[in-house]
């Protein structure tokens, strides 16, 4: 039986099973259809990040409705024109925030997108570890249509997937991305269809399989990946020796060496 905790009035957490340590962060649409988010919205996603931290196996990322259109342009439009940078920067803060809480996170995070992820609902969806697009979702980076640069780390994780020269065309022309163009680019992992229940349930039993190897390996993992591009071949060799190093004492490991000389799974 699914259980869900509410950290905001459009932000709840869904723990589909009891059985499986797997939470749904779910961004909820209600009367806004493009499911756009404020500064309160994503303050709540972090400190449901943060909450779970340590308690789950994985973690999907969900749009209800849409994935998500980005921040909330009504709050920027009714804002005095003197104020606009102010409230600019702190929908931009907020979500750097939570950001980071993803990256930091020991477990998977996969970014479950139906409909439309576009501006920093995009950014958010690159900031997960994996994505899961339905067929006719659209991936869009949105913000030179409206005289903005881009955030949301979207320009770091889109730079790093496609190169900077498709980056930059994305950027100064943004068309909406299909599903099939997205994945051309590399930009998802996997690509499911069905109605949103249907979809979910394909995300489910992807990520489930992410579920059965140890959260601490993932966690050294995600680590290692993240700094990849940050440092030289030596300095990152030496982040590699020291983690392996760090996870060979764990009793993860242990298990892990002992069923294969025994030749079995894992009881992790």
């Amino acid at each position: 039986m699914s259980t869900a905790e509410r950290y905001h009035e459009h932000v709840r957490v869904e723990w589909p099973s009891e059985s499986a340590r797997v939470a749904w962060l779910v961004m909820e649409s209600d009367d806004r259809p493009s499911n756009s988010f404020t500064p309160s919205m994503v303050d709540a996603m972090t400190e449901a990040v943060e909450t779970i931290n340590g308690e789950v196996d994985a973690v999907v990322l969900y749009g209800e409705g849409q994935f998500s259109v980005g921040a909330d342009l009504g709050m920027v439009r009714d804002a005095p024109a003197e104020m606009r940078p102010a409230v600019i920067n702190n929908i931009a803060t907020a979500s750097n925030r939570f950001i980071r809480a993803l990256r930091l996170l020991d477990a998977p995070v996969v970014a479950a997108v139906y409909g439309t992820a576009a501006g920093g609902g995009f950014g958010f969806a690159l900031s997960c570890d994996l994505i899961a697009l339905h067929a006719d979702a659209t991936l869009d980076t949105a913000y030179a249509r409206i005289g903005l640069t881009p955030d949301n780390a979207s320009p770091y994780f889109l730079t790093q997937t496609v190169g900077p020269y498709r980056a930059r065309e994305l950027f100064f022309d943004p068309e909406a991305l299909s599903a099939e163009e997205a994945s051309a680019l590399g930009l998802t992992n996997v690509v499911f269809d069905g109605e949103p229940d249907d979809f979910r349930k394909r995300v489910s039993e992807y990520v489930a399989g992410f579920t059965q190897y140890p959260t601490g390996v993932h966690a050294r993992t995600k680590s290692l990946v993240d700094t990849a591009l940050e440092s030289g071949l030596t300095e990152h060799l030496e982040h590699e020796r020291d983690a392996i190093k760090r996870i060979s004492d764990s009793a993860a490991f242990d298990e892990g060496l002992s069923a294969f000389f025994e030749n079995r799974r894992p009881e992790w």
